[in-house]
């Protein structure tokens, strides 16, 4: 992992981490408040999905910031965020960023979260029992629906 421009994205003491440069690949944000799920999470999104770039980060606030700061093609939010709830940040991701699909990942799978993740504008909904055999799928649906120029037009809202 590289660190990158801390003084620009990190907020709350955690340096924001990337793999690869940003070479046209997928940029996938992942945020998890946990160390050893984010690890796994980002193993998974790396394995699967090779030609992606994934950044980390460990809080809501710090998801909202980065996804403002850079294109993202799609977002991994935690329901257990520190800083700001997942789905107040989900909220402001789909605001500024309409194109920035947003999946959620929570340890129930009947929850007042995945209503109220989906109202906030999110794209997806995976329990966390299940990250292993549905994020992933998830993931390739969310990067392959529509042509890149299209989810990145001004203007474009979305169907969230």
């Amino acid at each position: 992992a590289i660190l990158m421009g801390l003084s620009e994205i990190t907020t709350g003491g955690y340096p924001v981490q990337y793999d690869d440069d940003e070479n046209g690949s997928e940029m996938i944000l992942i945020a998890e408040g946990h160390d050893t799920l984010l690890g796994s999470l980002k193993d998974l999104v790396l394995t699967e999905l090779p030609h992606a770039s994934v950044l980390t980060v460990r809080s809501g606030k710090e998801a909202v910031k980065l996804s403002l700061a850079r294109r993202l093609s799609a977002a991994i939010l935690d329901c257990d965020l520190p800083e700001l709830s997942c789905v107040e940040a989900t909220r402001q991701i789909h605001t500024e960023r309409p194109e920035t699909p947003v999946v959620v990942i929570h340890t129930e799978e009947a929850s007042e979260y995945r209503v109220s993740a989906i109202e906030a504008g999110a794209a997806g909904y995976v329990v966390k029992h299940r990250i292993a055999t549905e994020l992933v799928p998830v993931l390739k649906k969310l990067l392959t629906t529509g042509s890149r120029k299209d989810r990145g037009k001004e203007g474009d809202r979305g169907t969230g």
